[in-house]
């Protein structure tokens, strides 16, 4: 694989906080005539020749058969694929992760029949997607739409090169929303589209009437060629997941800590609920950011960042474009009662460490900093909830109580806390601060 990471103008140029596609003219179609509009979006759409290794794939569903070699005879493979150029200015492409994975050397055509070899910023194989870069001047960009705002029956391009027919173009409507297969793994939360798809177009754009790009074709169903059954990545989750490849060459996921589960009618009748919208929170992990941010079991969560929820699997996707430290907020329905709770995303690996930590497993607890009523400054961490079978409970850590050293070094956040538990110690000595009196207490490792 040819990995460089990005040069460090394009991270002047694009930030977290602003869209990575530029906005160009987004002329609606006239007179239901998409010529014009295919006219002006097709420069932003390239072909990806790729040699890689020889991978033998046995399902029907295609994120990739893509190739024109026989892989039992060829030590490496040619295989096809397309590209939405998102930074004309920087030669910033998209891709699906899975046209380049394992590739050797990557070659981008353009519509004008320029080639360019790229190298690869990124790639995320849990949401399909990968950024690669050429040097070349005079591109053109694809504007970025939407995928909040499109609907079932909305009329769509898809645009491609299908076998290896560079800028193909076909026609379609939306025919679903927030789909998964079972047969991709991953995050998901497909755009489901009629307009058909074959291989080859994995990478290539999905684009609205205006002309503005609402998805990344990724997958289509079948044995080969398309049967009206085709799935894109919707644009602005690739745009979050893009923008992260750009800056740090990779994904960092963050978690809460919660199961959710969809309400189904029947359950929204046994629990009482007036209606079956968002999902209920079957599970919080003890001691995970859920758990701090004051999350319950039973709990409706209806939304994220005020962003409705419908569905389990949206709260997955969700969380896995966040990074871990991020704040969220989150409105639930607790006892027929809106409340609106704030997380701080957790790191996983951070998450795992404290749950199999000798020391902390089946603690809950969060930062903690107050003024006294003495105008002294108390900092520590706050014991939030505690297993009773615990060894920290065993060794009289309660609810309330906040430490403020652990083995004789200042604590001033969770991450100390953790890092010293961490060591290869026989037992925590804690100075903990309760009701205004300062106690010491010795966890012992089991």
């Amino acid at each position: 694989m040819i990995r460089h990471r990005i040069v460090l103008p394009i991270l002047a140029a694009l930030t977290l906080s602003s869209p990575l596609m530029s906005f160009a003219d987004t002329t609606p179609v006239q007179n239901n005539n998409i010529a014009p509009m295919i006219d002006r979006v097709t420069p932003a759409i390239v072909n990806i020749t790729v040699e890689k290794k020889a991978q033998q794939t046995s399902d029907g569903f295609i994120p990739e058969g893509e190739n024109n070699s026989d892989p039992k005879k060829d030590q490496r493979i040619v295989g096809l694929g397309s590209g939405v150029i998102l930074d004309a200015k920087h030669g910033v492409i998209v891709t699906n992760a899975h046209v380049i994975d394992h590739a050797k050397n990557i070659l981008v055509t353009l519509k004008d029949g320029r080639h360019y070899r790229a190298v690869s910023l990124g790639e995320d194989d849990g949401f399909d997607i990968a950024v690669i870069q050429i040097k070349a001047k005079h591109l053109t960009a694809l504007p970025l739409g939407d995928s909040d705002n499109i609907q079932v029956g909305n009329f769509v391009a898809a645009i491609g090169s299908p076998f290896g027919l560079n800028q193909t173009v076909t026609y379609g409507v939306i025919s679903a929303l927030n789909r998964s297969e079972p047969k991709i793994e991953g995050f998901q939360s497909f755009i489901q589209t009629d307009a058909p798809i074959n291989p080859g177009n994995s990478g290539g754009a999905l684009v609205n009437l205006k002309g503005q790009l609402i998805g990344i074709n990724t997958a289509l169903v079948g044995p080969g060629a398309n049967v009206g059954i085709g799935f894109s990545i919707p644009s602005n989750m690739v745009n979050s997941i893009a923008q992260q490849l750009i800056q740090y060459g990779k994904v960092k996921r963050g978690m809460l800590g919660v199961i959710a589960q969809n309400i189904t009618p029947s359950l929204a009748d046994a629990m009482q609920l007036t209606n079956n919208k968002g999902v209920i929170i079957s599970q919080v992990v003890p001691g995970s950011p859920a758990d701090k941010a004051g999350l319950k079991i039973k709990d409706i969560l209806i939304s994220i960042n005020k962003k409705p929820i419908t569905s389990a699997a949206q709260v997955r996707n969700t969380l896995g474009m966040m990074r871990p430290g991020s704040k969220i907020k989150l409105e639930v329905i607790r006892q027929h009662k809106k409340q609106t709770l704030t997380a701080k995303v957790g790191d996983p690996k951070q998450e795992l460490k404290q749950r199999i930590n000798p020391f902390l497993a089946g603690v809950s607890f969060r930062d903690f900093s107050e003024i006294e009523t003495d105008g002294s400054q108390l900092t520590g961490v706050l014991v939030t909830n505690i297993t009773e079978t615990s060894q920290a409970a065993l060794a009289g850590v309660i609810p309330g109580d906040v430490i403020t050293q652990a083995n004789g070094q200042p604590i001033a956040s969770t991450q100390d806390l953790i890092n010293m538990a961490s060591k290869h110690i026989d037992s925590l000595l804690l100075s903990v601060n309760r009701d205004n009196l300062n106690a010491f207490l010795v966890i012992e490792k089991p």
